[in-house]
């Protein structure tokens, strides 16, 4: 990863801090906040903001040994295939839920979102985060011929999303509705010139963070269920198909 691009990761997770801050400043004191961490890694940033919300971490970590120095740091980690499994935790169990690089990796976005919603408490706030791949540095990429940065052929990422098409897909059905969105970065320009641009113009931005609110009651099934029936091609099905969703 090269110079800049650290910067910038380095950045959000400054901007998810912030937001996690503002969040537990728009809430009773008394009451602490608990937070479930998606794709957790070793489990240093959810300790940072375990430490801003004052109430338990859990976390989700396919790595062993990442998962096993999170759960050394006090850290809850279940080590969960978001594609097809399910998170195992009750309903509703979840004040904040963090989702930081971690869709863009998924083919199957649709069971993870319905587990998250799942899990969320209403009232509850999830704070999503993925490349942007309409950012500026990336439609100068395309317009040149090249393939965009975020979703190369031969890189770790799967599913491109554009700052528009992120809020759709979080906003599905009314779940959710987003109440702020955050640009960070504007690659390849440093952190430091291009904090204002990124906030001004999200949409150009490297990387978009939106901060949603469950505004569905108890009890209502989350709309992104509905889209793991499965469409299957020759003989490769692209998602996991409804029935294969075990609950805990």
């Amino acid at each position: 990863m090269s110079e800049r691009c650290s910067a910038v990761i380095a950045e959000i997770h400054k901007a998810i801090e912030r937001e996690l801050q503002r969040l537990r400043g728009q809430h009773d004191a008394a009451k602490p906040l608990n937070l479930l961490d998606i794709g957790c890694w070793d489990g240093e940033r959810t300790a940072v903001y375990r430490g801003i919300l004052g109430g338990w971490a859990r976390g989700v970590e396919v790595f062993p040994a990442q998962a096993a120095t999170a759960r050394a740091r006090g850290i809850d980690v279940a080590s969960v295939d978001l594609e097809h499994g399910t998170l195992p935790w009750s309903d509703g169990s979840i004040d904040v839920v963090v989702v930081n690089q971690v869709f863009e990796h998924l083919k199957n976005v649709w069971v993870p979102m319905s587990e998250i919603a799942r899990v969320m408490a209403p009232g509850g706030y999830l704070i999503f985060s993925v490349p942007n791949l309409a950012s500026v540095h990336n439609r100068v990429m395309l317009g040149f011929g090249f393939q965009p940065s975020s979703i190369r052929t031969f890189g770790p990422h799967i599913r491109g999303f554009t700052y528009r098409q992120a809020r759709d897909f979080v906003q599905f059905g009314g779940f959710f509705s987003v109440q702020r969105a955050v640009g960070v970065g504007f690659y390849p320009l440093p952190t430091k010139l291009s904090g204002w641009l990124a906030r001004s113009w999200v949409g150009g931005s490297h990387t978009p963070i939106l901060i949603a609110r469950r505004e569905a009651p108890p009890g209502t099934t989350p709309p992104w269920l509905a889209m793991t029936s499965g469409v299957e091609i020759g003989e490769q099905t692209f998602y996991a198909p409804v029935e294969t969703i075990k609950r805990a």
